[in-house]
């Protein structure tokens, strides 16, 4: 008899469980990984998965802005409506998920995902949460995983 193993634990492309981090992983695959695991706080996630999502994530924002810009037209300063509910909603769309990769990039690196606390710290908080996000991967970060 075969035993089933849940969906986190079935490998995806490349061979590694979605449950463990996938070192050098291409852009399609960290778009995959960062919708599968919206919600998952656990386990680990490597640099690769992390910076390819941040950095989709910001072309987006650019592009919500050029068409925020479109629309402008010849308002003084500041942006549209529409510019900044498109941001705002993409803001809203993302945060969990944006919340439980940071928290899975930390544990990457032996760190609670509780050190994105730090984002609400003004002035530098974010920076520091941007430094430990480019922290190497440690084997000690295995304890997060299930």
């Amino acid at each position: 008899m075969t035993q089933h193993t849940p969906d986190t634990e079935l490998p995806q492309p490349g061979g590694v469980p979605l449950a463990r981090p996938l070192y050098g992983a291409p852009i399609g695959e960290a778009m995959r990984r960062y919708v599968r695991k919206y919600t998952d706080f656990t386990g680990r996630a490597s640099r690769a998965e992390f910076w390819w999502w941040w950095l989709t994530s910001f072309a987006v924002f650019i592009v919500m802005e050029l068409i925020g810009d479109a629309f402008r037209g010849d308002t003084p300063v500041g942006e549209t409506a529409l510019g900044a509910s498109l941001i705002i909603i993409w803001g809203l769309v993302t945060l969990i998920g944006n919340l439980s990769l940071g928290a899975r990039r930390l544990h990457d690196a032996n760190l609670s995902g509780w050190w994105q606390l730090l984002h609400l710290v003004p002035g530098l908080g974010s920076l520091a949460v941007f430094v430990l996000a480019l922290l190497p991967a440690n084997p000690k970060g295995t304890r997060f995983d299930r």
